[in-house]
């Protein structure tokens, strides 16, 4: 079972941080971007898992790969950004970026340990805020309807790995007061999003079919989060099950990506 379970992680932490590519549309700088939100999560889960000793050296591949894809998108956006017309505003959100970033790295540098977790979570939310400003200024710099799926699709990655992360602070401290409500509140955040994308009319057959496995994934997850309200704590069973999703979600989010870069096509004819 330990086996089966390594070689899990490791195609995981594969599977979800594709290869390095230069951002040259806007449709690939809302993915990019968007991904961004995802890593600051999944950074922060992967330092609480090692707190937890569980499964510490694949967290720490996790991490290693998460810190590498997020420092290696904010060269290709500064790039991808300097080469469109001039946007203060981009210019300005992209710079608040850079600076949480600074402040949650230096903080994910430091020996890991359960005293430094409320720290780590509090950067983690810091920098998901101002990735999240971003994103948003890119899909309406877009103007295309087609352009807010690949933001919702993308902010799906980023809420499995937050709901993993508090499910982790709540395992990690026994402190459910402080950490139940924001993760109630991505749950229901995934769920109502989940449902949004089901009804997309941008949807072709096969990003309906990649989102029912989705849904079948995330109702199987439920069953856990509520494990956790009647005092049993699951943090690996969660934190596979969101894997999971993530990596469905990431082939989704492409596939969007793909859709609306179609649209921008069509609309250009």
């Amino acid at each position: 079972m330990k086996t089966l379970l390594a070689v899990f992680f490791t195609i995981s932490s594969l599977f979800c941080l594709p290869s390095y590519a230069e951002i040259s549309t806007l449709s690939q700088a809302i993915n990019e971007s968007g991904r961004l939100r995802m890593l600051s999560q999944r950074m922060a889960k992967a330092y609480l898992l090692k707190a937890m000793d569980i499964q510490p050296e694949k967290a720490e591949q996790q991490y290693q790969s998460s810190l590498s894809k997020f420092e290696q998108n904010l060269v290709d956006l500064k790039s991808f950004n300097d080469s469109i017309t001039e946007n203060s505003a981009l210019n300005a959100s992209l710079s608040a970026i850079q600076s949480e970033w600074q402040h949650y790295r230096e903080a994910l540098t430091q020996p890991v340990s359960k005293d430094t977790a409320s720290t780590i979570l509090n950067l983690s939310d810091r920098t998901l805020l101002a990735c999240e400003d971003f994103v948003a200024l890119l899909e309406k710099t877009a103007q295309r309807q087609s352009a807010r799926w690949v933001n919702l699709s993308g902010r799906q990655r980023m809420l499995s790995q937050r709901i993993a992360k508090l499910y982790s602070a709540i395992s990690l401290s026994g402190d459910a007061i402080t950490y139940t409500a924001e993760l109630d509140r991505a749950i229901n955040e995934f769920e109502v999003a989940l449902n949004q994308l089901l009804n997309s009319p941008d949807n072709t057959h096969f990003v309906k079919h990649k989102l029912h496995k989705v849904e079948t994934q995330w109702n199987f997850s439920k069953q856990g989060f509520k494990l956790l309200s009647s005092g049993a704590s699951t943090p690996l069973v969660i934190s596979m099950t969101t894997e999971t999703i993530l990596k469905q979600m990431n082939d989704i989010t492409a596939l969007y990506e793909e859709i609306d870069q179609n649209k921008k096509r069509v609309a250009a004819i």
